[in-house]
């Protein structure tokens, strides 16, 4: 009897392993085998970085990634941690994290910080890649170098590209530049950047074709003359040579 006793008590403790060590004890190859304390039943416990899909009592372990995205961010690419294979959200390209390490909450880019381009720049995305663009706004130029973008007021970088005879200024609405010509100049074709010259040389700058084209020393405007032999009869500004 008491051979029998402990013979009783022996062979649980074979089942027990052999159900632990044989075929993972039914469960799935993703998951740990382990008894209830209680009863010494098999107990299936999916491992770290994976989901139960199954329906109790099957215990069917998916990678959690292929399950809503691991838990992560609609904007977040879920991965695994090469330890432990735990979830790991990482928030994609164009997107930044405004959340915290354990909890990813990601937000455009372009929404935080204006995507780190300049208070006078465009922050948008590369339609392919997601990749953040920074665009200087209109009527600034870009004076940096490479990829570091500095926008700058154009009319600060080679004049806006206004002739070297012209003022530089803004659109009071779009803040374009504009080109006008200085005082005593006049612009020589119809596109805004096109050359100023000297105003005596279109159309005599004005004056009566029977008067000579000059300029103030002090301020440049044009300055009508009568030539030799005619007399002003005009009133004012206004210079007709008879």
């Amino acid at each position: 009897m008491p051979w029998s006793a402990h013979a009783k008590l022996v062979i649980p403790t074979l089942e027990k392993r052999r159900t632990l060590f044989a075929q993972n004890g039914g469960c799935d190859p993703n998951a740990g085998c382990s008894h209830d304390n209680a009863t010494n039943a098999v107990v299936c416990t999916c491992k770290t970085g994976y989901t139960n899909t199954g329906v109790p009592p099957t215990v069917t372990c998916a990678d959690s990634c292929s399950l809503n995205n691991g838990g992560c961010d609609p904007n977040a690419e879920c991965s695994h941690q090469r330890e432990d294979f735990s979830v790991v959200c990482n928030c994609r390209v164009g997107f930044v994290n405004v959340g915290t390490t354990n909890l990813v909450n990601c937000s455009d880019g372009c929404y935080v910080n204006n995507g780190g381009c300049g208070v006078n720049a465009v922050c948008s995305h590369n339609l392919t890649t997601m990749v953040i663009q920074c665009t200087c706004m209109t009527g600034y130029t870009n004076s940096g170098n490479g990829t570091n973008l500095v926008c700058t007021d154009s009319c600060k970088v080679n004049n806006g590209g206004c002739d070297s005879s012209a003022a530089c200024s803004h659109d009071s609405v779009t803040f374009a530049v504009v080109c006008s010509c200085s005082i005593g100049f006049v612009r020589s074709g119809c596109d805004i950047t096109a050359g100023c010259i000297d105003s005596c040389k279109v159309k005599n700058g004005g004056c009566d074709e029977n008067a000579a084209c000059a300029h103030d020393n002090l301020t440049n405007a044009v300055v009508c003359t009568c030539n030799k032999g005619y007399t002003n009869t005009g009133f004012g500004n206004s210079v007709y040579c008879t």
